[in-house]
């Protein structure tokens, strides 16, 4: 790991576009409000992190991301060994994450916003 401090916003995306790799083992499992989740997921980056503690069904193990238990270094090494080993796996994960990323664009989320809203004046 290496320290950069601030950097602006190209830099964080060429740095993950270099990435083969994404790991973000959460203390308290992955969430979706996590912004560095985010970045990995519209980067298209295969990434390994923790379970989630509440159910978050648009997050499903080895489509989008390997999940392991939170604090569980030896699964999280494991996985990470079986990502950087498995090509066709690391292109999955990528695909799925970007799939997932879809859902959180500004377009997707005033679609849903409005669909809410007719929905309520229906």
């Amino acid at each position: 790991m290496h320290r950069t401090g601030f950097v602006s916003p190209e830099e964080v995306s060429a740095s993950l576009i270099a990435t083969d790799v994404s790991v973000l083992p959460y203390r308290d499992g992955v969430s979706l409000r996590h912004g560095s989740l985010h970045a990995c997921l519209a980067h298209g980056r295969p990434i390994v992190t923790t379970w989630p503690t509440i159910e978050t069904p648009d997050l499903r193990d080895h489509e989008n991301a390997l999940l392991v238990q939170a604090q569980d270094v030896p699964a999280l090494a494991h996985a990470v060994t079986e990502l950087a080993a498995d090509e066709g796996l690391r292109e999955r994960l990528a695909v799925g994450a970007k799939s997932l990323a879809e859902e959180f664009t500004w377009d997707r989320i005033a679609a849903r916003t409005v669909e809410f809203f007719a929905e309520l004046g229906a």
